[in-house]
């Protein structure tokens, strides 16, 4: 029987709305959904610098330092790659998923990562592969299997439960060696594709107009571009969308450093990030990558541990920017929970929900006194892998870091499932809130 540790891929974006001050709600949306994937016929082990049930924070882990082999991309692309027997193998056996070129090349890229490092592989190293390959979604599933024989047929017979009910587009894989009995590991990366477009560049002069075209789905009548400059500033573009195609221009920094962009389709359930990629201004682009692995949070035992490290992670992020700290709020803390507890236990991922509605929906049902609010959702194996994401995402990032909100509530719950491992759902709320005539 096939042990999985699985988790979905999707993320879904929007910009705060700032409401009159006299209105008793306020209506924002961001949402994200990370994680990375790992599937054996076996459950991995644990870290052996593991500390369960510790009390408190265990030391940092240690800095990986991966030099990728080969150039990193000249530009991303979206093409599929040619007829291969690969291509022709999944095509018969998952009609609707498509080989990618660039996902080729990320799964190569994992599996020659150094022996002990592919059990335990951050979601910002898979990040970070995808744009060296020149893929340029925001993130993708990544699946480990390990097979007894070599060819791919194996390796897409056990890909099947990850495959069912994922939403799957595209995928790319890359196999190396295994020890006994097993004769075969494999890396597969998945992403469900919401647009295409045309190449882009990775890197270009400071102060260049990049042009941007991309092909949403008709799912999404309303596209907006985000963009974080190399100062850490999220600035919001003008997009034109004309029979599905989304068109912007996007006026690079005059200083050197990478500049992030961010395409977010508007549809009836509500924004999704479609694209999420870096461009290097006045330099190029690198294949070495420094990280940490993710941060051992065995520590975390009760929900009140776990909001309190996701606000911990939260302030940590705006005194980075020399933001003040936010006003932690039960109240907030109660809608937001709430909300977790519900994606949760009915099994979706969404900030609209069939039962409370929309952020400003629930704020107003509690009697929550806010003339602002904005709203990050994610999913993911462990807080601070979700609180990476989110910072490096313009419209999340820019909740986090808004100066608007004076108060903060975060809702945790977390589940653990024989396919999903543990999961963190998770609700961010940054709001203003308003005095009321009790002084509150």
């Amino acid at each position: 029987m096939v042990s999985l540790r699985e988790a979905l891929s999707c993320h879904l974006a929007g910009r705060p709305t700032r409401l009159p001050r006299r209105h008793p709600v306020g209506a924002a949306a961001l949402l994200l959904l990370v994680a990375a994937v790992a599937c054996s016929p076996a459950p991995l082990s644990p870290d052996a610098d593991a500390a369960p049930g510790a009390t408190t924070q265990p030391r940092p882990p240690e800095v990986y330092s991966i030099e990728l082999t080969g150039d990193p991309a000249s530009r991303y692309e979206t093409e599929t790659t040619a007829a291969s027997p690969l291509s022709s193998l999944v095509s018969s056996r998952y009609p609707g998923i498509a080989v990618s070129a660039c996902l080729q090349r990320a799964a190569r890229a994992h599996a020659d990562l150094p022996s002990g490092f592919e059990e335990h592989v951050p979601l910002a190293f898979t990040e970070f592969a995808l744009h060296w390959a020149g893929c340029p979604d925001p993130t993708a599933t990544l699946s480990v299997l390990l097979t007894d024989r070599t060819d791919p047929g194996a390796m897409l017979d056990r890909l099947a439960p990850v495959l069912q009910g994922g939403g799957f587009t595209h995928l790319g894989t890359a196999s190396s060696p295994a020890r006994p009995p097993y004769s075969t590991r494999w890396f597969v990366l998945l992403i469900g594709r919401r647009m295409s477009m045309l190449p882009v560049a990775t890197s270009a002069s400071p102060g260049a107009q990049l042009p941007l075209q991309f092909r949403v789905d008709a799912a999404y009548p309303r596209a907006t571009v985000e963009v974080t400059t190399p100062r850490g500033v999220v600035e919001t573009i003008a997009v034109g969308v004309s029979r599905g195609w989304a068109v912007a221009g996007v006026a690079l920094a005059q200083e050197v450093g990478t500049q992030w962009i961010e395409l977010i389709g508007h549809g009836p359930s509500g924004p999704e990030v479609l694209a999420l990629f870096p461009v290097e201004v006045g330099r190029e682009p690198t294949r070495h990558w420094v990280g940490r692995p993710a941060g051992d949070e065995s520590w975390v035992d009760t929900t009140d541990e776990a909001e309190s490290l996701a606000a911990q992670l939260v302030a940590d992020d705006r005194s980075r920017f020399g933001l003040s700290a936010l006003s932690w709020d039960p109240e907030l803390a109660a809608i937001a929970r709430a909300h977790s507890a519900e994606m949760a236990e009915e099994g979706y991922f969404a900030h609209v929900s069939p039962r409370t509605g929309n952020v400003a929906d629930r704020l107003r049902h509690a009697g929550y006194p806010a003339s602002f609010a904005a709203e990050n959702i994610a999913m993911a194996p462990t807080l601070g892998e979700a609180q990476e994401s989110l910072m490096r995402s313009p419209g999340h990032r820019a909740a986090v870091l808004t100066p608007e909100a004076t108060h903060l509530g975060i809702g945790v719950v977390t589940r653990s499932d024989p396919r999903l491992g543990t999961v963190h759902h998770l609700t961010q709320l940054f709001v203003r809130r308003e005095p009321t005539l009790s002084g509150g």
